[in-house]
């Protein structure tokens, strides 16, 4: 199928590739077998397998194999449809047949995908078309027989001393490819130079490949595209290079398009071709200690709207013991909300209880989901010994000696209500004590009178310590008292360490209290803490400035955020200064009031129009660029629609 347009050497045919496809894929060896292996993500259907190779240009190559014979240079690239590869192969004679086999001349990718608790290996074959022959894929596994591939497309082009090939596989032909992601990869070349007798004489190859360890061959990378938005996230973060621990996609807001949605150390991060203007993401801060625990990770609609949330299982621990939480957070492409958490299991030095947590079908055709609670077991706790107060940030566990054998919930539109519970036939109550003193004790705490003003807030704080295992060393800072949510009694806002609480008389019934970790590294990049009422409504919105340091250069970003019946949605998020040493420097001027939002330019010194270093055009990362003295104006957000927008 040669093609007398497409004659010319396959680097000069690389320097016509798109502007939008870069491919970057690291060169392994034997001896470094964890180089991952990159694959730059294209637009869809970016790349036309036409033979031409007009689409690929300034694609970093990789080399196997030296000389003129038997060694090639390749780049590899992909879309949602599948996977693409072009080579330039130096080959002296091109030995080809009708039908797939091992004895033949092909580029040969491995493909490694997870399975179980290891992976399972594929080999695409890439045929070269002769005269006689059309160019093929096909597949097989891992020194198996290959075998054609349906929907595949395998153009070529003849050159001085060897052949161009233009390759495109369909994911759904490639085993396993679902987790293709964390999968891993080696490319080799198939040489055969006897047609007579049919033999591999040189197979070079980016790795050698040993069928009892799959888990040595190099890692797939993805690069490019969405994986960019990740990389500026874990760049952001200091994490730069860390690997998700989960990671899938579905549509969780917008349109259709699915986003990606993953865990990354202890992070939550949203993105995709369809999150906001592709180029964005958001996440939330999981409430655990480190990567690990977090168990389990499920996109899924719980709400009934035809978008998915999330479910996790997280494991929190403290100098008491740990529990479990079985928690859902939603999207809707501002942020990551937390919806709905139950606990599941409590562990102390004297034992542990644990309850179960089974999801079901709606009551009705098209109605949410139900979520049903039940009692579980207990290992060394009885109600004697079991003296933790009820959860304020969850829903408190099912005891196997308590009130209720189970309790069912479902999304109402607002939250997850309760729409049933069933009584526990074995409930029974802890034995009175029989030492005078511990009944004077209980009696004393029976009759106490509720208290009110100041003190009650000290005490729903010190709840607050108790839960969080906050030491009393870390003093509360930023403390106002403001009416933020419900009627109009002031709630007490203050900040914990690197966590902001609300507690109040009249918040949750005077019983519960608001928990949210701030996006930042330590409380000391928590740099200030008010409230302003920004539609007039007598209800305060919360304004956080937090400190980000981006290597040498160090910004102040304001966030925004409402009380919204149980969510915390963020209305804004925006630069106002930022600062490299100690003589550059930008400070927006930020003005709250009851029409809304100002930001003002303010001064810069050091930075002017002429040696302003950075883009004008938005991060992507969801936080609004600073306003610069000498080309922007002074900009007015107003409340509307649950979001700060400018006038």
């Amino acid at each position: 199928m040669e093609d007398s347009t497409v004659r010319d050497t396959f680097a000069a045919a690389m320097r016509l590739f798109s502007v939008s496809i870069v491919c970057a894929l690291a060169l392994t060896s034997t001896a470094n077998a964890q180089v991952g292996i990159r694959i730059h993500e294209v637009a869809e259907r970016g790349v036309r397998v036409d033979g031409m190779l007009r689409d690929w240009r300034a694609v970093p190559k990789v080399g196997v194999g030296r000389g003129p014979d038997a060694s090639m240079e390749f780049a590899l690239a992909y879309d949602g449809a599948g996977l693409y590869v072009a080579a330039d192969v130096a080959d002296e004679r091109l030995i080809r047949q009708e039908r797939p086999s091992r004895d033949q001349d092909a580029v040969v990718v491995v493909m490694a995908m997870p399975h179980g608790r290891g992976y399972r290996a594929s080999e695409i074959w890439l045929y070269p078309g002769t005269q006689h022959t059309a160019g093929a894929a096909a597949v097989g596994p891992l020194g198996g027989r290959p075998r054609a591939i349906r929907g595949a497309r395998v153009v070529e082009a003849r050159s001085d001393g060897g052949y161009e090939i233009e390759a495109f596989i369909p994911w759904n032909q490639i085993p396993g490819s679902r987790g293709w992601e964390e999968g891993r990869a080696a490319v080799r070349l198939n040489d055969v130079d006897s047609e007579s007798r049919p033999e591999v004489e040189n197979a070079p190859s980016t790795v050698a490949v040993d069928r009892r360890h799959l888990e040595r061959l190099p890692e797939i990378r993805p690069s490019g595209g969405e994986h960019a938005v990740l990389d500026r996230f874990l760049t952001q973060q200091g994490i730069a290079g860390a690997t998700p621990r989960h990671s899938e996609r579905a549509d969780v807001c917008g349109d259709q398009r699915p986003e990606r949605v993953v865990q990354v150390e202890r992070f939550v991060v949203v993105f995709g071709a369809g999150y906001r203007d592709a180029n964005a993401y958001d996440f939330a801060a999981l409430p655990v200690q480190g990567a690990g625990d977090v168990h389990g990770f499920e996109l899924r609609d719980f709400t009934g709207d035809g978008k998915d949330e999330l479910r996790v299982e997280l494991t929190q621990r403290d100098g008491r013991g740990s529990r479990r939480l079985w928690q859902i957070f939603g999207f809707d492409c501002t942020g990551v909300q937390p919806l709905f958490a139950i606990e599941t299991r409590k562990e102390l030095s004297e034992g542990h209880v644990e309850a179960r947590v089974r999801v079901g079908r709606g009551r009705r055709r098209g109605s949410p989901p139900t979520i049903e609670a039940s009692i579980g077991s207990a290992d060394g706790l009885t109600p004697e010994n079991f003296q933790e107060s009820p959860s304020t940030d969850a829903q408190s566990i099912l005891l196997p000696w308590g009130e209720h054998r189970s309790r069912t919930y479902q999304w109402d539109g607002q939250r997850f209500a309760v729409v049933q519970e069933r009584p526990n036939p074995n409930q029974r109550e802890a034995r009175p004590q029989t030492t005078r003193r511990e009944t004077r004790r209980e009696t004393r705490r029976e009759t106490r009178r509720p208290q009110r003003g100041d003190a009650a807030m000290r005490e729903l704080v010190s709840g607050v310590r108790a839960d969080k295992n906050i030491p009393a060393r870390i003093r509360p800072r930023f403390v106002w008292d403001r009416n933020v949510e419900g009627d109009r009694t002031p709630e007490r806002i203050a900040v914990l360490g690197d966590a902001l609480v609300v507690v109040g008389p009249a918040f949750r019934g005077g019983q519960g209290y608001f928990y949210y970790q701030l996006p930042v590294q330590g409380h000391a990049d928590i740099r200030r803490v008010t409230t302003a009422d920004l539609d007039g409504d007598g209800r305060h919105e919360i304004l956080v400035r937090v400190r980000q340091d981006l290597g040498e250069v160090q910004r102040d970003v304001l966030l925004v955020h409402q009380f919204d019946g149980e969510a915390f949605p963020r209305l804004l998020a925006v630069e106002v200064e930022r600062r490299q040493g100690d003589d550059h420097v930008i400070r927006n001027q930020v003005r709250p009031g009851r029409r809304g939002l100002e930001i003002r330019p303010g001064q810069a010194a050091g930075w002017s129009a002429d040696n302003w270093p950075w883009s004008d055009e938005p991060a992507g990362d969801g936080i609004q660029p600073i306003l610069k003295p000498w080309s922007d104006q002074t900009v007015r957000y107003r409340l509307r629609n649950g979001q700060l927008v400018p006038r």
